[in-house]
């Protein structure tokens, strides 16, 4: 067993290594963790996940070059990049609100897209607002497809149970 290298400051306490102290709360799927693992693995555990959070919430992994953003605007921490999301957000959301999407020049509403097949009315392109529009209209008429799908379902399953009464 491995003593502590600062033996000179225990403050009355029997120095004891770390590997030697056992994890006694309960396991911790999302971090692999089980009663009885010791300390060091906790440690060791608890270090890579900061590691992984510190990773992601590193701000210059993120592609933020289609904004054109001049070097003095660009978010240089996590929370400045979230609002500047929220920001271009929200004026996605106004514009589209509005519907004056030439009102809303750099946020991409008024960007003309290729669309796939299936949304495709009189053309092959679209803008961002009338693909999301035609998306919305498309799932809901799926949505409509599967309820009278389902309730054609559950009718033909009461048939079938009659017929084997």
């Amino acid at each position: 067993m491995s003593k502590p290298t600062n033996l000179s400051s225990h403050n009355g306490c029997t120095p004891v290594s770390s590997s030697c102290v056992k994890w006694q709360g309960k396991d911790i799927d999302c971090l692999i963790l089980c009663k009885g693992d010791s300390i060091d693995e906790v440690i060791h555990q608890l270090g890579c996940l900061m590691c992984t959070i510190k990773d992601q919430l590193d701000v210059d992994t993120y592609d933020l070059t289609c904004f054109n953003l001049p070097d003095c605007d660009i978010p240089h921490t996590f929370r400045e990049l979230m609002q500047f999301m929220l920001e271009v957000v929200c004026q996605v959301q106004e514009a589209y609100l509005t519907g004056a999407s030439e009102g809303a020049e750099g946020t991409g509403v008024d960007i003309e897209m290729t669309v796939a097949s299936c949304f495709q009315s009189g053309g092959l392109t679209q803008t961002l607002l009338q693909y999301v529009a035609a998306i919305g209209v498309k799932v809901c008429q799926q949505e409509t497809i599967i309820n009278n799908q389902q309730n054609a379902i559950a009718q033909l399953v009461q048939r079938v149970e009659v017929l084997e009464g």
